[in-house]
């Protein structure tokens, strides 16, 4: 009795062995099918850039009159995206969601009839945006272009705006959009490098405040499609 049961013990212990391991390897089996369908289907990709702003020196209005001078300030930032490039396009034509942002400075002067001073604050913009691109799919070097629309926030810290109640952080949102052109550049495998130019364009407003803004971007960066 003792010997049949032990028997029936191992035989139990060794199919539910079997069960787990038949499990684990479909769940493999599946998800390793699912990557390569994937694969098969799209190129998708995630990348990391360093991202430059050169803001133009115009738009700014204090207390609804605009500054005789501004300047914006060169800013330094970083940015992630997200691309997807489907087949039935022949990976030509694809979407890309990417947020990037950079923190800079502005000064300005009043007009001439104002009763502003001279005003400055930091200033950081994000910006998350959708993104159109049509590429050159294939090959080592490979341009694109394309359009992009989406929502930017804009941050004004350490503000000294005088007649104007300042605060150490006030932030505001708009609608924006931007043109791109850029290429990337195979490095190995599945890793690329890419450099890209932007122009971004938004309408900020903030408590007697506002600012047309105007932008170039410079990226440079590393992807890996999947």
């Amino acid at each position: 009795m003792v010997q049949e049961r032990k028997k029936k013990w191992i035989s139990s212990y060794l199919l539910m062995a079997g069960a787990l391991v038949f499990s684990w390897y479909g769940q493999y089996y599946v998800a390793s099918s699912s990557r390569v369908q994937a694969a098969e289907s799209a190129d998708v990709y995630v990348s990391l850039a360093v991202v430059g702003a050169f803001p133009d020196n115009r738009g700014l209005k204090l207390g609804g009159q605009g500054a005789s001078k501004v300047t914006l300030y060169n800013g330094l930032g970083v940015g992630l995206r997200i691309g997807i490039f489907p087949e039935f396009t022949n990976r030509i034509v694809g979407v890309e969601i990417e947020y990037f942002g950079s923190t800079g400075r502005l000064l300005s002067a009043p007009s001439e009839n104002s009763s502003w001073r001279e005003a400055t604050a930091g200033l950081t913009v994000t910006n998350s945006m959708t993104n159109i691109i049509a590429r050159k799919p294939d090959g080592k070097f490979r341009p694109y272009a394309g359009l992009g629309v989406g929502y930017s926030s804009a941050i004004l810290h350490g503000a000294n705006f005088s007649g104007r109640t300042n605060q150490d952080f006030d932030s505001t949102a708009a609608f924006s959009y931007q043109m791109i052109t850029g290429f990337q550049y195979s490095v190995s495998g599945r890793t690329f490098i890419f450099s890209e130019y932007k122009r971004i364009m938004a309408n900020f407003h903030w408590t007697d405040v506002s600012l047309d803004y105007h932008s170039n971007y410079a990226l440079a960066g590393i992807g890996w499609v999947f």
